[in-house]
């Protein structure tokens, strides 16, 4: 899969013109591309210093603040992710790169296949220019085809994150079924959890309809096996991390508070990025996340241990059944 990423770049020569010192910041897929993309900044920018940040770039919430402040860089070039809201010490420009996937064939198999009348259209940063396009071609197959601005962290109408479904959850009673547009099932699988509605795939990158029924299951089916194994817990970890966009200190506080309330202990660890490793040395038996909301819902076979959403604590301390299960969010 490529990206446009020249007509990102292109967008913000004025502000690269301006810049002395230029840091990038580049999620895993684009390190591989940091030579090209160093080459496109440097047709926009008057001789600056240019370098690569390491370290994670998971989103929009992941942004580097640069300590050292203007000693290391006067402008901060965020790739791949929306504006999250997070406060920077200098001046930062997210830059929302497009793929480059034709999204068209996988959409007209969709328009063709989903027998639902009404439906609720959705897809990541990466492909909400092609929303109209697919609006288009779901409108001419017959069906009503409704989108939502976010109540939550995403800044576009029909955007998802990983932890804000709530463009899509907004069209829970207008809709019959949601279209995602976009690759993998990361994004829309909250969706379907939360709404219990069907949630399909356009994947233009296998050009393939998808329908997510069974693949929630067994997620489902994977969370009240690690519930059922915390219950008989007593030490849990509690995960912060320093992520400006992912620091929840209080609902950790309010966790632990929790845990000790009933009997049990509780550690709070804090990370930049959590790490596995660390972890097993710490002889604890059951971890408890307020890092990214995704952690226990994507990395179960990650742990060695079971690891925890704040409502999934709540069902093993017996604050929550399991027919209250939600998922946890920002």
């Amino acid at each position: 899969m490529g990206y446009k990423i020249s007509e990102a770049i292109e967008k913000y020569a004025e502000q690269i013109k301006n810049a002395k010192k230029i840091a990038m910041q580049l999620p895993d897929g684009l390190k591989t591309k940091s030579s090209e993309i160093e080459n496109e900044i440097r047709k926009y920018s008057n001789g600056a210093e240019i370098f690569v940040l390491g370290g994670s770039n998971f989103g929009g919430c992941d942004l580097r603040d640069l300590e050292a402040e203007k000693s290391v860089a006067d402008l901060l070039l965020h790739f791949g992710h929306a504006n999250f809201g997070v406060q920077s010490k200098i001046k930062t420009i997210y830059l929302e790169i497009q793929s480059d996937l034709n999204i068209e064939k996988a959409v007209q198999k969709a328009a063709k296949e989903i027998k639902e009348q009404k439906i609720g259209l959705i897809t990541t940063i990466q492909h909400i220019e092609s929303l109209e396009k697919a609006k288009e071609i779901l409108e001419k197959n017959g069906k009503q085809v409704f989108t939502a601005q976010p109540k939550g962290k995403s800044a576009r109408a029909a955007q998802l994150l990983g932890c804000d479904w709530s463009a899509g959850s907004a069209l829970k009673d207008k809709v019959d079924c949601y279209l995602y547009i976009g690759t993998g099932n990361f994004h829309p699988l909250p969706l379907a959890i939360d709404t219990d509605k069907k949630v399909y795939v356009a994947d233009p990158e296998l050009n393939q309809v998808r329908e997510l029924t069974d693949f929630k299951k067994k997620i489902l089916k994977q969370i009240a096996i690690k519930i059922e194994k915390a219950k008989s817990a007593n030490k849990f970890g509690i995960l912060v991390t320093t992520k400006p966009g992912q620091k929840r200190e209080k609902l950790a506080e309010k966790i632990k508070e929790q845990i000790e309330n009933n009997g049990k202990t509780a550690q709070i660890l804090v990370f930049d990025t959590i790490d596995y490793n660390v972890l097993q040395n710490l002889k604890l038996d059951a971890y408890v996340n307020t890092a990214c909301p995704r952690i226990p819902l994507d990395d179960i076979e990650a742990f060695d241990k079971p690891i925890l959403s704040p409502p999934e604590l709540e069902i093993v301390l017996g604050l929550r059944k399991w027919e209250e299960y939600r998922l946890d969010h920002f």
